[in-house]
């Protein structure tokens, strides 16, 4: 990404993000010890901001102190005009999205570059030419390449970074949004979310890498109106949720009593929202809409589980995963010497600890 030039567009950046956080520039300037005069002269670009200032605007702001200095990839400028008028809470949550995802991004050039980490080659078969989209046969291609024809997935963060895709969980309150890049994506995703709903955001941005769009964002977005969106739509839950699995678990479903059980089995062991199996098995036509109407009015609680089935789903995607390559690829510049300690825990996005990171000799033993 390209640094800033001189200190406008710094002060852009910093209005952009005051703006995105809703606050006036006397309740910025209050919050980080400074006048409201100052504040105006600096987001004009007529006044210097010190080391010190850029780091307290950044925590005001809730966006990394590098947001501040480098300029936006060109998809998502854009935002700029969004927020020149009186932002909605959805404009604004989708620019704080972005700002995760353009540090998410910052992060991968880094380790791409100094050699740590390398993007896995964008499989033949999964590459479509612009409209010539089959989501069920993408969908099928992505697992072939996966070496995983049906059954569940792993954590999805791997799944996806074997696509090509980096993957990270944000705790901004919008669904999702990823960037294409040079051989490789980026994406990030809410924590907020339910697990099932995070692995089905993860499973749409991998849909926009396959498809090679250069960026989406679902942050505002009435997913489902748009045929691409209904598309990508289509191409997860036969993703995540293969039909021929599907149909073996209804082949044991031999009287309506066991409907139910069928479909808490299916959540928890393909780790999907309840709504998605239920869509699912309807869009199969396994069941009528009147039954699916029951069943979402009907979501499962842990005792359902616990009854049925012994356990719980088992959670994915928590606040700050990432996939296998990522962490081995931060840890190796860890102990190759190419970071200090507290890098290396933004890298892993605080999966670690400063104490808990690997011991490393970078001294020669003695004598």
């Amino acid at each position: 990404m390209e640094a800033v030039q001189g200190w406008d567009e710094v002060g852009e950046r910093i209005a952009e993000a005051r703006l995105a956080a809703g606050m006036s520039q006397g309740s910025l300037a209050s919050e980080v010890g400074l006048d409201r005069t100052a504040m105006v002269r600096i987001e004009a670009g007529d006044r210097r901001v010190s080391a010190l200032e850029l780091s307290r605007l950044a925590q005001a702001l809730g966006v990394p102190l590098a947001h501040f200095l480098s300029r936006p990839p060109a998809p998502l400028v854009s935002r700029r005009v969004a927020l020149e008028d009186v932002p909605d809470e959805a404009t604004r949550a989708s620019y704080r999205l972005d700002a995760r995802l353009e540090q998410h991004a910052r992060h991968a050039h880094w380790l791409i570059t100094e050699g740590f980490l390398t993007p896995p080659p964008l499989d033949p078969s999964v590459q479509r030419e612009e409209g010539q989209v089959d989501p069920v046969a993408l969908a099928a291609a992505a697992r072939s390449v996966l070496d995983r024809p049906s059954g569940p997935l792993g954590p999805m963060a791997d799944v996806v970074e074997r696509l090509g895709l980096f993957l990270t969980v944000v705790d901004v309150s919008a669904e999702g949004a990823s960037l294409l890049q040079d051989g490789y994506g980026v994406a990030v995703i809410s924590g907020e979310a339910q697990p099932g709903r995070r692995r089905w955001t993860a499973a749409h941005e991998l849909g926009h890498h396959l498809l090679q769009d250069e960026y989406h964002s679902d942050a505002g977005v009435a997913a489902g109106l748009d045929e691409r969106e209904r598309q990508i739509d289509r191409f997860v839950e036969c993703f995540i949720l293969p039909a021929q699995d599907v149909e073996r678990a209804w082949q044991e479903v031999t009287e309506a009593k066991r409907i139910r059980p069928a479909m808490l089995a299916l959540a928890a062991s393909y780790r999907v929202s309840w709504s998605a199996v239920v869509n699912r098995v309807r869009n199969l036509g396994l069941i009528d809409s009147a039954e699916a109407r029951r069943q979402k009015a009907n979501s499962p609680t842990r005792g359902d589980f616990l009854a049925v089935l012994g356990e719980q789903p088992i959670p994915d995607l928590e606040p700050g995963a990432t996939g296998k390559l990522w962490r081995k690829a931060v840890l190796s510049a860890w102990e190759a010497g190419a970071i200090t300690a507290p890098r290396a825990i933004d890298l892993l996005y605080g999966a670690l600890t400063m104490d808990e990171l690997p011991t490393r000799a970078l001294e020669e033993p003695l004598p």
